[in-house]
Formats: structure tokens, sequence, C-alpha cells
């Protein structure tokens, strides 16, 4: 099965004159990354390729894009294979769709339930087990990456590394398997070196950073006896303090440790009442939640986006979860 992932996959590529890679929008650091690690085995096996993105700011994965070719979306751009990964709906691209929708060749790799507007293609790798599509493309593409050099072996063993940290929130989140510990065990085997990556990764915030953290903090507020918290980031703070949000991980890893919580919701407003909602739960299955205002993600954490007021916004995701609680 294995090995013919692999070769399914570049006897592909091997058709295409042009080849552009890309992920969800309100891009994490499991899709950026992966993109990051897959450009990379591509260069290496004399591939060239784009990772097209919506232009936000990638600083964040700056210790792994030393050889990174990336361009801002713009409307119009054709490609003869995009390789679409950690994403599965053709909603959840938002404008970049149009790049699938012009690619005579598609190649879809992820690992999140399948959901509403499926993305079709020639190859369409789905593995909802797998902890994140970076570790996906370690597995299946293995018999690629033993024939580079170590150090190349090492850069994208890294790579996968970082989705998992992303995607466990540094092992805390309940997806954390033994099976994950296996895939990390064959990663450090590759040369990766955990402490190192944490530190690049989960430990390098600007003082600017952590005055935005800190006052979403400051809006914190339990709801449905204390079992639900909300807090919110909204345009005037990151304007204030002339940050981009889309720099630094999701606030809601900071609240995670709150005792007695079933459920958490952060609201970040990305345009004027226009908030990007993320839900997380140890206990609810919030990607149905999500699903039903066209979002998605994973059962304990989930993202959608919401238009109109946040005390609206907010009453809608209270009720919603709340009537999920009851029904447990």
């Amino acid at each position: 099965m294995t090995q013919n992932i692999g070769r399914k996959l570049f006897a592909l590529i091997s058709r295409a004159e042009s080849i552009a890679i890309t992920t969800h929008i309100n891009s994490d650091g499991d899709g950026m990354v992966a993109a990051i690690a897959l450009q990379e085995l591509l260069r290496l096996k004399g591939f060239d390729s784009l990772i097209i993105t919506d232009g936000e700011d990638l600083s964040r994965y700056a210790f792994l894009m030393q050889h990174s070719s990336v361009q801002a979306y713009q409307p119009g751009m054709q490609h003869d294979l995009v390789i679409v990964l950690d994403c599965n709906s053709h909603d959840r691209l938002g404008e970049r769709n149009a790049l699938v929708q012009s690619a005579q060749i598609t190649i879809v790799i992820d690992h999140h339930v399948v959901e509403h507007a499926p993305i079709e293609g020639e190859l369409k790798l789905i593995e909802t087990h797998f902890v994140s599509t970076g570790a996906m493309l370690f597995h299946y593409l293995f018999d690629e990456i033993k024939q580079l050099p170590p150090e190349a072996r090492k850069f994208i063993a890294d790579c996968a590394y970082v989705t998992i940290l992303n995607d466990t929130n540094n092992f805390s989140n309940a997806n954390t398997t033994a099976d994950v510990f296996e895939i990390c065990r064959d990663l450090v085997k590759e040369g990766s070196k955990p402490h190192l990556l944490n530190m690049a990764y989960l430990q390098n915030h600007s003082a600017t950073e952590m005055m935005y953290v800190g006052r979403s903090l400051a809006t914190i507020r339990l709801v449905e006896d204390e079992k639900i918290l909300f807090l919110h980031s909204d345009l005037q703070l990151a304007q204030s303090l002339d940050f981009d949000p889309g720099s630094t991980m999701s606030v809601t890893r900071y609240v995670q440790g709150v005792a007695g919580l079933r459920a958490i919701a952060y609201f970040r407003e990305v345009e004027p009442d226009i908030w990007k909602v993320s839900l997380r739960s140890l206990i609810l299955d919030v990607q149905k939640i999500a699903a039903i205002h066209g979002g998605g993600g994973h059962r304990k954490a989930s993202g959608l986006t919401l238009m109109g007021k946040l005390p609206d916004v907010q009453d809608l995701i209270q009720r919603e979860l709340a009537q999920a609680l009851k029904a447990q």
C-alpha cells in the first residue's frame, strides 16, 4: 500500500508542467508545514512547485523555510497539478478553490473526516486515524524519503514532528496515542531533536504576541454553569498592537487546562463582524457543530466562520454547545 501511494503520486507529478501545493483557509502548523515538507521532497526529486497561500504571515515557520517557494494566491492563477493537504472540502479552500477547479490533476491528502463539498482527485488519500497530515506524508512516502541524504531525511522528519506538535497541542490532546509515540520514535531516529523543535515552534513568541494573548485571555467568561468557556480577540486589539493574529497559534491552547470545562469557544474577528470560531472539547463532537456552518476539523477540535455582532455570534454557539451537552 505504502509503495503504491508513492509510485502513484510521483507518476502523476511527472505528468505536470506546473505544480501547486496548498492547504485550508486559516492555515496551521499541520497543513502548512506538511506543504513545506512535500515541496522539499519534490525539489530534491527534481520537481519545481509553488506553495500557494492566502498571503498569511508565515514567520512562525521561518526555521523550516530555507528552500521554500511560496506565493500568495491571485485570481487567474492556474497550475496543471494541485496538491491539497490537510483539507478535503472545496469550501475550506476559500478563493484558492479556483486552483482545483482549473487543474488537470488534483491530489488530496488529509486526515480529517470527509466533509461537505468533498474534493475529488486522481489520487485521494484520507486516513482519519493519522495524527497529522505531515505524519501521513512521512509514512506513505517513506520509500522515497529514505533514498535522500541524511540531512534531507532529517529535515522532512523535523517537519513531520512539528505537524504532530501542532495537532496534539504538544502531546496534550486526546489524539496522543501509542501510535503517535511510535511515529515520533521513527522521526527521532532520523535525527529530529524534540527539545529544539519544541523551542523553535512553541516557545518562540514575540512580546507583542504575548500581549495579544494576554488581552484576549482577559475576555474570558464562563457560561452554562461554568461548563463552557468563551474568549475573544477583536480587530481593534490586533490593530492597536499592530499585530497579525495569523502569525500565532490559537489562543485556545492557553485555556485548555482550565478545570471543570466541557467546551471552549474562541472568537477571533478577521474582518468587521466576521468571526473565526475555534471550538475545543474533550467530550463533545464539535466537528458536527462546525460542519453545520460550513466549517470542519476534528471531533474534539474544529473551526468555523460566522458573520454578525459578537454577542449574537456567541449566543448562537452557546445554544448549540448547550444542546450538545444536554444530548450526552
